[in-house]
């Protein structure tokens, strides 16, 4: 059903910007992005002087719990192709006017910042590569979804597997995508956009049975333990059931995807580096879709 929604959702935006190159007007969806705002017919950017109505507040859904919205209201999103800021490496968005991406995800930037509910130091701002300012929230670039009509809308959670909502908790796993298209499409990485990895000669976990791990002693020099809560803040198309935490033989804990145990890559410098995969044909990173 939410598939169904989903095609049709887009669909009606499809027609709408089609109707609008057809008349030979500009497209409002496309303006609103290169200003910083909604789509047309959504509400301003929320931006307001210090002191005034908040720009960014919480929402609540009873699926999704509670995630940013501006302060109208709107619904706020990350996408999986993007690469959040992680130490001296600065966010990068990869949602350009190339393919329509701004047209159905234009940027969220509120010039003058004020918040209600949340952290004013978790939000950041980053000038994108066509010269625009984009508002960021724990380093990741902020969206709407030209799909939402009105306030509390989230009809892009889960759009293509690689949009939603930003929760005001932090992510304890991000799901990214390969801004190119090539392996890996889809894999798991922890909060601030690091890859995480299984090992092929791991025992994977059952439902009766805690996973092991066969990397130690110096392995782990190369390949750090990931550890999180046993019920991780994951992207909604993610089961946080499907994580799991289990204590290795030095005592130390680990988590574990489906049974898998998770490592990092000592040679990933930044998010949405991949340095790990095929690694002495014994490494990769996870798609959760085919695992």
């Amino acid at each position: 059903m939410k598939q169904l929604f989903g095609i049709r959702v887009l669909g009606a935006i499809a027609g709408l910007l089609s109707a609008a190159i057809a008349c030979g007007g500009s497209n409002d969806a496309s303006n609103a992005a290169s200003n910083g705002g909604p789509p047309s017919g959504g509400q301003p950017d929320g931006g307001s002087p210090p002191g005034g109505p908040p720009t960014m507040m919480i929402g609540t859904n009873p699926t999704l719990g509670n995630y940013l919205v501006d302060g109208n209201g709107r619904s706020l999103y990350y996408y999986a192709k993007d690469f959040p800021a992680s130490g001296s490496n600065a966010a990068v968005s990869n949602c350009t006017s190339a393919g329509g991406c701004l047209a159905l995800w234009p940027i969220f930037h509120a010039s003058s910042v004020v918040v209600q509910g949340i952290n004013a130091s978790d939000v950041g701002e980053i000038t994108r590569g066509d010269g625009t300012r984009q508002t960021t929230f724990r380093g990741s670039p902020l969206y709407y979804f030209a799909g939402d009509m009105k306030a509390g809308d989230v009809n892009g959670e889960g759009f293509g597997n690689i949009w939603f909502v930003m929760h005001d908790q932090p992510y304890s796993v991000f799901l990214m995508s390969n801004p190119s298209g090539q392996a890996p499409t889809l894999y798991l990485a922890d909060g601030t956009g690091r890859t995480l990895y299984y090992f092929f000669q791991d025992t994977v976990g059952s439902a009766t049975s805690a996973p092991v791990s066969a990397c130690t002693g110096s392995c782990l020099t190369s390949w750090p333990i990931f550890a999180t809560s046993s019920t991780p803040v994951v992207p909604s198309i993610l089961h946080a059931s499907d994580f799991t935490v289990f204590t290795r033989p030095d005592g130390q804990m680990q988590s574990a995807f489906k049974g898998h145990p998770l490592y990092f890559f000592a040679g990933d410098a930044a998010p949405g580096d991949t340095k790990g995969r095929g690694v002495n044909n014994a490494w990769d990173s996870l798609d959760p879709t085919v695992l």
